[in-house]
């Protein structure tokens, strides 16, 4: 390709790098001789090579509390998407646990990725500091969504989760809702937000909160929604951390011949596509849009070496349909 273009080898490795500090030494002229000689020649490179040489596998790590719901869905897709752009791939795994994510840390660790984007609210700082020990000790870069993290040493993404779920209790509390009752996820504990609507019914002067588990499966929250109304407290207001989950409640209720929203509001979590097309529609809170692509690309940064660690902010409100 050198001969061809008539440059030297080192301009070709120059451009095929790819790296912008090394290609803008180069005159576009002598670019354009290059790119022309590697497609005459029909040049492919080695990835497994290069990947070897540079000790990278050009793959990031998605892990995730788990996966088949809207929320967790776009992440990976919004990975995928970015990560493609830049010459990488990703893998998509799951951990519900501490146990599950601690593997899963040290197989990135091992060399499974170069990079790690981690969804880790359902810990708390202690945890996620011995977590991602590992990927600190082998030199990796992690970008973890959490509420309140900061990035030392890691990237983290700040999903505005408790400003939007505040926003939807003074929203139920507003329109006269006092008999609260929260579903959220079996498998964390969810402290943000629980603690938040214990401490915000505290300051209303109004009665503790019930609190289940069962949201990530649509089954489980429907039949613990059910058993609310058929108890002897039931709530005026539900809140449910999965839309897909309030969805299927708002339809368990209407065929029990329970109003919604005159009897019982619903709220609902993450804007899933599927709250604005049952009926009522579904009041959730969640981000407009997604905004994880250009904390992806800081990411790959950090991977080679361009970045340091940052905060990446991603606004949520309160949705205001029929539900609620």
């Amino acid at each position: 390709m050198a001969k061809r273009a008539n440059v030297s080898v080192a301009t070709v490795s120059y451009v095929l790098s790819g790296k912008e500090e090394l290609v803008r030494r180069i005159s576009g002229e002598t670019r354009e001789r290059v790119t022309k000689a590697i497609a005459e020649l029909g040049y492919v490179q080695n990835q497994v090579a290069r990947q070897l040489r540079l000790r990278r596998t050009r793959r990031i790590c998605v892990l995730l509390p788990q996966i088949g719901i809207p929320f967790a869905d776009n992440i990976a897709r919004d990975v995928e998407t970015t990560v493609r752009q830049r010459g990488y791939s990703s893998v998509v795994v799951v951990g519900r646990t501490i146990e599950m994510c601690r593997q899963l840390v040290l197989d990135v660790e091992a060399g499974l990725a170069d990079g790690i984007v981690a969804e880790v609210e359902q810990f708390s700082r202690t945890e996620i500091d011995a977590l991602f020990e590992p990927v600190s000790r082998a030199g990796k870069a992690a970008l973890l969504l959490h509420p309140t993290l900061e990035p030392d040493p890691f990237s983290t993404v700040r999903q505005g989760r408790l400003p939007a779920f505040k926003a939807a209790l003074e929203h139920l509390h507003g329109t006269g809702r006092r008999h609260f009752a929260y579903i959220r996820h079996g498998d964390s504990d969810d402290a943000h937000r629980s603690e938040t609507l214990r401490t915000f019914l505290a300051g209303k002067g109004l009665e503790a909160p019930l609190i289940v588990t069962g949201a990530e499966n649509r089954d489980d929250a429907v039949a613990a929604a059910l058993a609310m109304v058929d108890g002897t407290r039931p709530p005026d207001a539900l809140l449910i951390q999965s839309d897909l989950s309030a969805v299927a409640v708002i339809q368990a209720m209407l065929r029990r011949g329970v109003r919604v929203p005159e009897d019982i509001a619903i709220v609902g979590s993450g804007n899933a596509e599927d709250g604005r097309h049952c009926f009522p529609q579904l009041t959730t809170i969640g981000p407009e849009r997604s905004l994880l692509g250009t904390s992806v690309d800081h990411l790959i940064d950090e991977i080679e070496g361009k970045a340091e660690p940052r905060t990446f902010e991603i606004a949520w409100s309160m949705i205001g349909r029929e539900s609620a």
